[in-house]
């Protein structure tokens, strides 16, 4: 019973170390060729195209995000450049080079909303979330998974190991294994599924989900946003100097 836990355990967790590996490996290698050759010729909107029907395909693959938003930052297409880089962030946080891209981007952009400070247990939350990717979340997910069997296994089989070390060391390592393991879930999720979203071109806010309701202020494009709620029609959101409103669900795309 406890070997058929401990496999399916193992299973599950290197599904999510390799399913960003498997997606890169997956690329259309000829598709993938022709969108960088055209950024090297310095046609610049065509290979963000490119770029953009191999993600549209399935591929979520930081670099392929990366490539795209040097794309689109070049052909001028500023929401997309700064949604392109959001994106590859959320799939390998702490990344300087994408950091600097997503900075320079976010300057076109021009946005003077002055954020919201965060507060203490935020940041500490941001800083222990860029400590591993959701790969490296993972990869320790296993080996403390490992290291729980094997304690387990010599504590409750064999008699002489019966000892308080080896149950103390049982709780440590379930608890960093219950640790890692919902952060590496947590990381996968985020990637795909932030809540917040990037405006893909500049439109004014409204005071209510209604196309005839009072326009509160205007928003620009490449404007990071967060969406608090949807109809059909309109999301709210949130900016990140608190004020909130509805758009467009058209005018924006989520992250």
């Amino acid at each position: 019973m406890m070997r058929s836990i401990v496999h399916r355990l193992h299973y599950l967790l290197v599904c999510l170390i390799l399913g960003t590996a498997l997606q890169a490996q997956a690329q259309d290698p000829v598709l993938f060729t022709e969108a960088n050759k055209l950024y090297e010729q310095k046609k610049y909107a065509e290979a963000a195209d490119k770029y953009q029907q191999l993600i549209d395909s399935g591929y979520q693959v930081a670099d392929l995000y990366y490539n795209a938003g040097n794309a689109y930052y070049k052909s001028s297409q500023t929401g997309m450049a700064v949604y392109s880089f959001e994106k590859a962030l959320n799939l390998k946080p702490g990344d300087e080079q994408i950091e600097l891209n997503l900075a320079l981007a976010n300057q076109q952009v021009g946005n003077n909303i002055e954020s919201l400070p965060l507060l203490f247990f935020e940041k500490w939350w941001l800083q222990l979330q860029v400590i591993h990717t959701s790969a490296g979340w993972a990869t320790g997910s296993i080996v403390l998974c490992w290291i729980l069997a094997a304690l387990a296994i010599a504590y409750f089989f064999m008699p002489g190991m019966r000892r308080p070390v080896f149950r103390w060391g049982m709780m440590v390592a379930g608890i960093l294994f219950i640790a890692y393991f919902s952060m590496a879930i947590w990381m996968q999720n985020k990637a795909y599924n932030s809540g917040s979203a990037i405006v893909m071109k500049t439109v004014k806010v409204k005071a209510a989900p209604d196309e005839g309701s009072k326009d509160l202020f205007d928003i620009k494009e490449g404007i990071k946003i967060k969406v608090l709620d949807s109809t059909k029609d309109f999301s709210k959101i949130q900016l990140s100097d608190g004020k909130t409103g509805w758009i467009a669900v058209p005018a924006i795309r989520n992250l």
